[in-house]
Parts: structure tokens; C-alpha cells; sequence
């Protein structure tokens, strides 16, 4: 008899499954391996903002040299002198923020939150004040909103050290962590330092004439809220010119030039509302922001002299501003609150003048003024919004 013959066929199939399993494997594993790296930042829709190698998507201000790139990350040499920051391309309102930050030797800066191109930036926006140290100043302390909430705690490792940030702002709420470890939870709208700060604004690393680094910087936009009327961007059309002064409309500025004269919104207003512009004055200029303008009118006096009776802020002839933080040939803010006969100014962030003596009527039109023969006065970026009800009482 033939010698018997052993019935691989079982182990035949067993072998064929176990090549097609290997082969699937494979198979799934060379299409992984051909699919784009999609990190988690990403999934959770993050968007870088610093690629590692050069400020594209970043611009200096004041002194250039005062940032450059260092071993992937941003680098402040502290050359320059105050103010020199690094800002972004782009404004944000709400968002939430991440990026890690190191100091090197002696250290204090800070990162600039809703910071506008001009102006001092902390106090219009805030600054998240970073330090070398982990001793507590206050709201100067490492990891304070600048000189308006101290932290719940310090958090931040010693200088030589990687520290990770998140900044979550989400009107009214602001909440920052540092390591891990919450420093502030806040309602903006309440606190008493923050809720006439900027609301929208360019982010910035701040250089003060020390050194750190910055890198892994990623936000995550969230949808904008604020809702402003502007007033300028109607051009001429929409205003109301009376007086010897000639008006031009460009870029959202409106530039008065030559005699007296003012130019008044066609539309009427009625408070509570918040209305912000930006004044700049040639040398001795003098001019104003006019309220409830009618049969008669309220102005907010712009005129940068300390030294006189009614200077930039005053609510003139009822309330003179306490002083003058404003300079002729630059860009200030000013922010005028109001509400029935409750007037607030703020120029520059700065509370200068609030008086409850206004008279009625409580509603007309914005106006702008042009005072000195021969000057030039400029108004850009006009807006007014509404405010809750009893928030001047």
C-alpha cells in the first residue's frame, strides 16, 4: 500500500488566512502612513499662529529689532526703548488662547490682549503681566491682569523654565490658567477695572528691555458679539456741516481743517450708550465731541494743554477733567459714557471726568468740532453701541 498521505488542506487555509490577514494589515497601514499628521490643536480647532521660523504673521512696533526668532520660538532681545511689542495680523474678540513662554534671567513683560495700534495698550486692552520671580506684588504680580487683578495664586515656574498659558475670553466671562493652575475667573462686565477696556483688539508679546522666548502659539476663534453703528463710513452724505470749516472723509477719518466749524450725524442718539473715537490734534489744536446735538448741545472738549481751564476729557463748563494723559499729534481714544445726565470720559482707559448735571433733552445727533483758525483736528473710527440701562446710576 501507498504510505499514507498527512491532509494539509487545514493547514493550508490556515496559512492562506493568516498571509491575507498580514497583507490587510499592511495594507492599513501604508494608507495611515499616507495621510496627512492632523495634531489635536487641529481637531479642536486650533489655528497656529507662529510657524517656527520667521514673524510671518506677526508686526513689530516701535523697534524692530526688538524680536526676532530663537530655536523655533519668539525671541525678546530687549533692544529698543517703550513701546516696542510684536503684534498680530489680525484682531480678535472672543477666543481662546495658548502658548508657552520662558524667561530668561531677570524678566518682566507681559502678553497684550486686546491691545489697539495706538495708545497705551495694557490699559486700553489688558496685559497678562509675566515676571522671572514668584513673588506677589499685587496686581503686579506674575500672572496679574496688569494693575487691574492680582492672581488667585502664583503659578509660574522659575526663569529657565517652560510655562504654558491658556486664555480663554468669551464676553463677559475671561479666564486664564497658567501650569494648570486657574489665576482668574472673571465677569468683565462687573469688575470695575475692566469693563470699559477694549473688547476686540490685536493680540502682542510686549518688550520692556528684557528677554524671554514664546512659542507654540494657538487660538481658537469663537464667535464675535459686539455690534457697533459707525458713524463715518457713509461718507459726507450723512452729516451735517455748519460753520467755516472745511470737512473731508477718507479711511474712516474725518479731518476738519480752517475756520470754526462742526459736522454733525444726520441720525439722532439717545443714551445709555458707550461712543468711541479716536482724536488727534495739530500743536495747540482745539476741538471736541459734541452729545445730544439740537437745540442745543454737551461737548467733550479736546484740547491737550494741562494748563487750561477746560483740557482734553472736560465736559466743558460743568465738569473739568482731572488731567490730561493725551498729546497733540497722536492718536488718542476717547470713550464717553452716557445715560439721561450722567456723562463718563475715558481717554486713553483713563477716567477723567464723569458729571450727572446734564440738561435735557437727552438725545440728537453726534457732533465733531474744528476749533482753531488754521489747524487741522482728525476723528477716526466713530461708533457708538448701546449699554444696559442703569449702569451710570
Amino acid at each position: 500500500m501507498p504510505p499514507e498521505r498527512e491532509d494539509t488542506s487545514g493547514k493550508e487555509k490556515l496559512v492562506t488566512k493568516k498571509s491575507l490577514c498580514s497583507s490587510q494589515v499592511l495594507t492599513v497601514l501604508v494608507v495611515l502612513c499616507c495621510l496627512p499628521i492632523v495634531s489635536v490643536s487641529a481637531e479642536e480647532g486650533f489655528i497656529s499662529l507662529f510657524n517656527g521660523k520667521d514673524l510671518s504673521g506677526w508686526v513689530p512696533v516701535g523697534t524692530p529689532e526688538a524680536f526676532t526668532v530663537k530655536d523655533e520660538a519668539i525671541y525678546t532681545t530687549g533692544a529698543g526703548p517703550y513701546p516696542s511689542w510684536l503684534r498680530s495680523a489680525s484682531e480678535y474678540e472672543n477666543f481662546v488662547l495658548r502658548f508657552d513662554y520662558r524667561t530668561q534671567g531677570w524678566y518682566e513683560g507681559g502678553f497684550l490682549i486686546h491691545v489697539p495700534q495706538d495708545g497705551p495698550g495694557s490699559q486700553l486692552g489688558f496685559k497678562i503681566h509675566l515676571r522671572h520671580d514668584r513673588h506677589e506684588y499685587g496686581a503686579r504680580s506674575p500672572g496679574a491682569i496688569y494693575d487691574a487683578a492680582a492672581p488667585r495664586s502664583i503659578a509660574n515656574l522659575p526663569s529657565g523654565q517652560w510655562n504654558r498659558c491658556e486664555v480663554e475670553c468669551h464676553w463677559p466671562r475671561l479666564r486664564i490658567t497658567l501650569n494648570g493652575t486657574l489665576l482668574h475667573d472673571l465677569d468683565m462686565a462687573t469688575h470695575e477695572a475692566l469693563k470699559y477696556r477694549l473688547r476686540r483688539g490685536f493680540l502682542g508679546i510686549q518688550n520692556i528691555g528684557c528677554r524671554a522666548q514664546f512659542r507654540n502659539l494657538q487660538i481658537r476663534p469663537l464667535p464675535d458679539q459686539e455690534r457697533w453703528t459707525r458713524l463715518l463710513e457713509s461718507g459726507l452724505e450723512e452729516l451735517t456741516m455748519q460753520g467755516e470749516a472745511t470737512w473731508q472723509i477718507e479711511n474712516d477719518i474725518l479731518t476738519g481743517k480752517g475756520g470754526d466749524g462742526q459736522a454733525t450725524t444726520k441720525q439722532q442718539f439717545e443714551g445709555p450708550f458707550e461712543l468711541q473715537v479716536w482724536v488727534k490734534t495739530a500743536v495747540n489744536g482745539n476741538g471736541g465731541v459734541l452729545l445730544h446735538c439740537g437745540r442745543r448741545h454737551v461737548e467733550v472738549q479736546c484740547f491737550n494743554s494741562p494748563d487750561s481751564t477746560n483740557p482734553t476729557g472736560s465736559v466743558y463748563g460743568l465738569a473739568p477733567a482731572q488731567r490730561v494723559v493725551s498729546r497733540d499729534q497722536e492718536w488718542f481714544l476717547m470713550q464717553i459714557f452716557n445715560e439721561g445726565p450722567n456723562v463718563l470720559v475715558l481717554v486713553n482707559g483713563e477716567n477723567v471726568c464723569m458729571t450727572n448735571e446734564l440738561k435735557p433733552p437727552y438725545a440728537g445727533g453726534i457732533g465733531f468740532q474744528q476749533h482753531t483758525p488754521g489747524a487741522v483736528i482728525q476723528y477716526r473710527g466713530a461708533r457708538i453701541k448701546p449699554w444696559p440701562q442703569g449702569f451710570l446710576q
